[in-house]
């Protein structure tokens, strides 16, 4: 299974997706700030590829184009997020655009994406019992608290570390998080490009993997292979300009994560 999410920046980039299709081929395509009705009127063109837009009602920031062959069916929806559930792998894929830190204070997300997380504990299943992935803008960086306390997501770096943390009397399982992985890339280590609001003097990061990819440990402990990649270039397009260190149209590039099961 190969899975795409980008977020287009509600620029309706009718050529890029098409290429993404064309050239990454993938199984699922997430999009956020992308219109439905782009996609409708553009239905052909994603039909003589073999794809079609999958309805997804419930979820408002995340639309759906997947293969026609490829069975899903759908899962819990909610505003922030869409979920599948992948018929030939029993695989539940959640794909998420949460709300951005330029509008919530960082503990703000924190408690969100607890929150988020509680309804996929409950409505889905839990990391050690259910393969679940989840794709998409959680709008922090991996090593952010919201997305490595125990009372946030409680997705390690480590993919032989704990698979259950306890603290105090509660005990939670983790998540294991690959968007690690991109950090040993030095030219890009991100998805979007922007500079803290809290002072270039002091906290100088202007790169961010806001765009992520976590697997709960039972889809870690199945998988036999899984690729991770972010798209900086399909075929004469490029999505990110090298020399100048900058994305090209939108402010997120594409994120890929491709994996077999056992």
């Amino acid at each position: 299974m190969k899975c795409v999410y980008w977020n287009t920046k509600s620029i309706e980039y009718l050529q890029l997706i098409i290429d993404i299709l064309v050239c990454e081929c993938p199984d699922v395509f997430f999009l956020s700030e992308t219109h439905l009705e782009f996609l409708v009127i553009n239905e052909a063109h994603f039909f003589k590829l073999g794809y079609e837009i999958f309805s997804n009602p419930g979820c408002e920031r995340v639309k759906i184009l997947k293969k026609m062959n490829v069975d899903v069916e759908l899962s819990v929806q909610s505003k922030y997020y869409t979920s599948i559930k992948d018929k030939n792998t029993e695989t539940y894929i959640v794909s998420i655009h949460f709300p951005s830190t330029m509008f919530q204070h960082i503990d703000g997300l924190k408690k969100f994406i607890r929150n988020f997380r509680n309804e996929i504990d409950s409505e889905i299943g839990d990391s050690l019992n259910e393969r679940i992935l989840i794709i998409g803008d959680f709008n922090v960086n991996p090593f952010e608290k919201p997305m490595i306390d125990f009372d946030g997501f409680l997705a390690t770096n480590s993919p032989n570390g704990r698979k259950e943390i306890t603290h105090l009397d509660e005990s939670r399982s983790s998540y294991f998080n690959p968007t690690w992985k991109l950090y040993s890339r030095g030219h890009f280590p991100g998805t979007m490009h922007f500079k803290r609001p809290s002072g270039f003097s002091f906290d100088i990061l202007e790169f961010h993997y806001l765009d992520q990819v976590v697997v709960s440990q039972k889809l870690k402990s199945d998988l036999v292979y899984e690729r991770i990649e972010v798209i900086e270039r399909i075929g004469e397009t490029n999505f990110f300009d090298v020399k100048k260190n900058a994305i090209i149209g939108s402010d997120h590039l594409p994120i890929l994560y491709e994996y077999n099961t056992i």
